[in-house]
């Protein structure tokens, strides 16, 4: 019973030290590491992360500034605000819509793809160093671990961004809503957050 207790315990510092001390170190350090990219890139600090929504809903299709208020919870203000600095930097371009002459499109610069990948190509060399440390199934623990709490910020990012807030109806305690926006990073179903509730970034 003691070895439980004793087990119980240690299974919750390590919970803790993972949302609290980790998580946060992690996300104030990835914080920072873009805010320096975007500074190398001429940008402001999350300015390529929109870019980088933006380059893959353009995977699945034509991608409107609409579309970019629903997929980033940001306002028409907002988006319209990161486009003019994206454009100005020479990362993406407004177009007329290939089917809808009274839209426009949104283009990433393909071209300057190269660019943002070679900033990131040392971090890249040092992660697989990193990754290569370990076994095959501690990286397919590690990936699901990962997968889950991608899908876990996502559901609270809905939640957060809900017409009532984080109080409302989706507030503490309340199940996740099925219609939450799954990450980002999944191209194929980027054009498909359409119902993602928009926030008053």
């Amino acid at each position: 019973m003691a070895a439980r207790r004793t087990s119980a315990k240690a299974v919750s510092e390590l919970v803790d030290s993972l949302g609290d001390r980790l998580g946060r170190e992690l996300s104030t350090q990835s914080v920072l590491f873009h805010q320096a990219i975007a500074e190398r890139l001429g940008l402001k600090g999350t300015d390529h992360k929109y870019l980088d929504v933006i380059r893959r809903a353009a995977e699945a299709g034509p991608v409107t500034p609409g579309d970019l208020v629903q997929l980033t919870g940001l306002t028409s203000g907002g988006v319209t605000g990161v486009l003019d600095r994206l454009e100005t930097a020479g990362f993406v371009r407004r177009v007329k819509h290939p089917s809808d002459r009274r839209q426009l499109v949104v283009e990433p610069v393909v071209e300057r793809y190269a660019e943002i990948g070679a900033l990131f190509a040392p971090f890249r060399e040092r992660w697989a160093v990193l990754c290569g440390r370990y076994s095959l199934a501690e990286l397919q623990l590690i990936c699901g671990f990962f997968e889950q709490a991608i899908a876990l910020m996502a559901e609270e990012i809905a939640r957060m961004q809900g017409p009532a807030g984080p109080q409302g109806p989706a507030g503490p305690g309340a199940a996740p809503a099925s219609a939450a926006p799954r990450a980002a990073s999944d191209a194929s179903d980027v054009k498909r957050t359409k119902a993602r509730p928009r926030r008053a970034p």
